[in-house]
This record gives structure tokens, C-alpha cells and sequence, in this order.
């Protein structure tokens, strides 16, 4: 089992202030100052950097021009950690240290498990569709899964990069990075797992938002429909074939 001594890597791509939420990088930040590990976040618009670029809670940061989207946010925050264990956190999540200490058990005790986070689902990839979505308070143990939400969740850094799993940046900015890994995952012999941890709060941004809404992606305005519609073909080409 692990220990506050074993150095964590807290991954955190920021684009705004969240103001769909009541939490933001301000309060994450504020979540972690107790909680042992490396802060690194990943700076994708100007106004958070010139913000935050001095914040003492911040270890490592890189700043991007432009937005540079989800997966390849992710891939650049996990190329500068050095935790053995990575955690990815959305700027608008809320956290406590059992949340982050029960995942990083998790990780390290069920069997071939590579990523664990606190929601997950089983898919029906023939038709696209979720069977079941294992999410917080409605399951009791651990089960494995073919995905993991991406707001939360840990990586074990070795079996990762021992198998050369990464995010396809080809789904950014955002969508079907999740199924995607998922499937990696599989495909290597590994498991993901969702787990029973309850001790965080996060509300959906535009991953369960209505309207087609507006994305700026490396300075160009790209809408959520679109991006959804293109990266399912994408998926099923890759995947499948079709």
C-alpha cells in the first residue's frame, strides 16, 4: 500500500474559471494544498495563466498559445510528471484526501489495473451506446469497466508507459478519448475499474450540455455537435473498421 512519501502527479488542464460550477482551479488548488503530490497544470488560455503562473501550490505548468484540447492536454501533463502515480483532474472538481487516497489504493490491489477513477460504464460498442453508468453512490465495490469518466481518475505510470498506451490526439478537443483508452487498455492485457469513492463533487460542463455550444481549438471555433458526430466515425474506423 502506498504512502504520502510516494511522490503523486496531480494533472490538471485549465481553460477558464468554470463558471458553469461552483468549484474552479482556485478551489481544486485550495483542496490540494493538503494533500501530498506534484501539482501540474496545464495552462490552455491566457487569462488563467497570467492569473495563476505564480500560484504556490503549482509545481510544473506549461502554458499553451492555444487551446489545445483534452487528450492532448492530458498527454502533455503526463509527460512531465514523475509520480508513479498520475492523477487527472478537471479545474472543476472538488476533492478530498480520501477520494485521492482510496483511488491510488484501488489502483494498486485490483488485479491488472492500469486506470481507476471514481466513474465508469459498460458499453454496447456495437451500437455505441452506454449499458450501465457506475457513478457516484450507486454501486458498492469495485468493477471493472471499459471506460472511466475523464473529470477523475489515476494512472499507474509504470504499467502505462510499459505499454505505450496514450491519448489518441486525433479525438481532440474532446470526446471519445475515454472509449478510446478504454479499449487500448483492453487491448494490452490491462484493466480499468470504476470504485466505490464518493468523497469529491463535480458538475457536467459541456460533455452533458444541451446547446451545440461554440469551442475555440487551436484558434479556431469548432461546435460540440460537430466534434461528438466526427469522433464516433472516427472510433468506429479505428476500432471496427466501419
Amino acid at each position: 500500500m502506498l504512502t504520502d512519501s510516494d511522490l503523486r502527479s496531480f494533472i490538471i488542464p485549465v481553460l477558464d474559471f468554470s463558471p458553469h460550477s461552483p468549484f474552479n482551479i482556485l478551489t481544486l488548488l485550495d483542496d490540494l494544498k493538503d494533500i501530498p503530490g506534484e501539482v501540474i497544470c496545464i495552462f490552455n488560455s491566457h487569462e488563467v495563466f497570467d492569473a495563476l503562473q505564480g500560484h504556490e501550490r503549482i509545481d510544473k505548468y506549461c502554458h499553451n498559445k492555444l487551446n489545445a484540447g483534452v487528450s492532448r492536454s492530458w498527454n502533455i501533463g503526463m509527460n512531465m510528471a514523475e509520480g508513479k502515480t498520475m492523477f487527472i483532474m478537471n479545474a472543476d472538481l472538488h476533492v478530498k484526501y480520501e477520494a485521492v487516497n482510496q483511488l491510488e489504493n484501488y489502483l494498486y490491489t485490483l488485479p491488472k489495473a492500469v486506470i481507476v477513477g471514481p466513474q465508469g460504464t459498460h458499453i454496447d460498442f456495437d451500437n455505441l451506446r452506454i449499458i450501465r453508468y457506475f457513478e457516484k453512490g450507486n454501486f458498492s465495490k469495485p468493477v471493472q469497466t471499459h471506460d472511466v469518466s475523464g473529470f477523475f481518475f489515476c494512472i499507474h505510470q509504470e504499467r502505462f508507459i510499459k505499454h505505450n498506451l496514450m491519448f489518441d490526439v486525433r479525438y481532440s478537443p474532446c470526446f471519445m478519448e475515454e472509449w478510446d483508452m478504454g479499449l487500448q487498455v483492453l487491448q494490452a492485457g490491462l484493466a480499468c475499474y470504476a470504485a466505490p469513492v464518493i468523497e469529491f463533487e463535480h458538475d457536467w460542463g459541456i460533455s452533458q450540455a444541451k446547446e451545440n455550444v461554440k469551442i475555440n481549438y487551436f484558434g479556431r471555433d469548432v461546435y460540440r455537435d460537430e466534434i461528438l458526430k466526427e469522433n464516433r466515425l472516427r472510433f468506429l474506423k479505428k476500432w471496427f473498421g466501419k
